[in-house]
């Protein structure tokens, strides 16, 4: 597989045992941005230990009312290139949307895949389609942004229920619903089992490594469509200028600190401070992943700190456009120094806000 990362250069992607396992050192390596989403019980953790041709990697639970509460990033090193794997908490939970806890989680969400997702990975059950699968579609594409969906492919899982010698395209044709949410997602979908399609199988169309080297063609596909850009928007561009203003800071006064304790210590700084201006907003945190967030409420929980650097950046000045109806006093009370790494970050962020690539 093929991905261009806006620099003229293009990188062979496949599995390959040869390649090493885990990515210990982020320098100079391009990265690719895979966020997994779905309900619980949908399946993402065993989809994302698919894609990573492991089996333990990511946390598998059983219990009915488990699976991912937590947000889980993994890196793995396929052919000269980061693929980072973002294992998410159920979004589209309606019991769970007011859970504090899976605010929280969905905050981790946001710092881990900033500036921006390269593809949504969507995950749903292959099941008889009733008016609860309806409903959660329908969730679904309140949620998701229109743009979002030009970087999501939706993954079927529990592939074992297709019905014998019918591929996952005509199953979705006789739901009207599915095949609507497929089409807003440019026809893009695939289908796995994680347990009865691991082993060979007499269809060579209900085997995993078939559906995963297809599925690994359509994100080429999928990257190259977008011109080798991320999914972003104005607050995971915030949050990238927050993660590397605190690498920054960190590494002025450790500068001997490892990539992956200054990575932990970046990630769970910014997490503070969003975590104190995102009270009783889960639902608007999950707007702010996956399409529009209110802008009030993004005015309000990224903190006043980055309204500075937001007018820094161009991205709208206090009291002016994109954050409208934030007032100058509110931008006063930031009392730290705006430095010129800061300012630089901002900058930078702005001027090539659709290239995929961070360090």
């Amino acid at each position: 597989m093929q991905m261009n990362f806006g620099s003229g250069t293009r990188t062979q992607i496949s599995h390959s045992p040869r390649q090493p396992r885990y990515l210990h050192n982020m320098e100079n390596i391009p990265t690719m941005r895979i966020v997994v989403l779905g309900n619980t019980g949908s399946g993402k953790s065993s989809l994302a230990n698919t894609l990573f041709e492991e089996e333990e990697t990511f946390t598998v639970n059983h219990s009915a009312n488990s699976e991912t509460q937590s947000c889980q990033s993994e890196n793995k090193i396929i052919n000269g290139t980061n693929i980072q794997l973002v294992d998410t908490p159920g979004f589209f939970d309606t019991n769970k949307q007011k859970d504090t806890e899976l605010k929280h989680e969905l905050l981790k969400c946001i710092i881990d895949c900033a500036p921006g997702p390269h593809v949504f990975l969507l995950t749903l059950k292959v099941e008889k389609f009733t008016s609860q699968e309806q409903a959660i579609v329908d969730q679904i594409i309140e949620f998701i942004s229109e743009e979002a969906l030009k970087f999501t492919t939706v993954m079927f899982t529990h592939g074992e229920q297709l019905p014998k010698g019918k591929k996952i395209e005509e199953w979705v044709k006789e739901n009207k619903g599915l095949n609507d949410l497929v089409q807003k997602c440019g026809g893009r979908c695939h289908v796995i089992d994680n347990i009865y399609w691991n082993k060979d199988q007499e269809d060579p169309y209900r085997n995993n490594q078939h559906q995963i080297e297809q599925l690994l063609k359509t994100i080429n596909r999928t990257v190259e469509t977008n011109e080798g850009n991320c999914f972003t928007n104005d607050t995971l561009k915030h949050v990238e200028v927050m993660k590397e203003s605190e690498r920054d800071r960190i590494k002025q006064s450790s500068s001997d600190i490892s990539e992956e304790l200054l990575n932990e210590e970046v990630n769970t700084s910014v997490l503070t401070k969003l975590k104190e201006n995102s009270v009783g907003m889960t639902g608007d945190v999950i707007g702010a992943v996956l399409g529009g967030v209110v802008v009030g409420t993004l005015a309000a929980w990224l903190g006043p700190g980055l309204l500075v650097l937001g007018a820094v950046a161009g991205v709208g000045a206090a009291g002016v456009g994109l954050l409208g109806g934030v007032t100058g006093g509110m931008v006063s009370e930031y009392s730290g120094p705006v430095t010129k790494a800061m300012k630089s970050n901002a900058k930078k962020l702005h001027v090539h806000v659709k290239s995929p690539s961070v360090k």
